[in-house]
């Protein structure tokens, strides 16, 4: 079966929003946790700043990695259920940094 040439952009997409380090880190960590992070609980566990860690949650909220709820003035993320590529590649990503150890 030939993938369709949305299939093909949207992983692309994914692809690009996870090019950075710090967005690897955070999809672990919020696929680790299968539950919603804060920005702020985000950014402690990574040590990441406030605004390095709003940048790279935008990011990958708009490529569809991450889906993000708002709670009065608090927004909290959590992975994409409805792309299961997105939880693949954590899984990969996991099983690799642990081989490496």
């Amino acid at each position: 079966m030939k993938p369709t040439d949305n299939s093909i952009k949207e992983i692309t997409e994914v692809v690009k929003a996870l090019g950075h380090p710090a967005r690897l880190e955070i999809l672990l960590l919020l696929n680790h946790k299968k539950g919603n992070l804060s920005v702020t609980g985000i950014q402690e566990k990574l040590d990441l700043t406030q605004p390095e860690t709003s940048r790279h949650l935008t990011v990958m909220k708009n490529a569809a990695v991450l889906s993000c709820k708002k709670v009065g003035s608090s927004a909290f993320y959590s992975v994409n259920d409805s792309f299961p590529f997105i939880r693949c590649i954590a899984l990969c990503i996991r099983r690799h940094s642990v081989k490496d150890k």
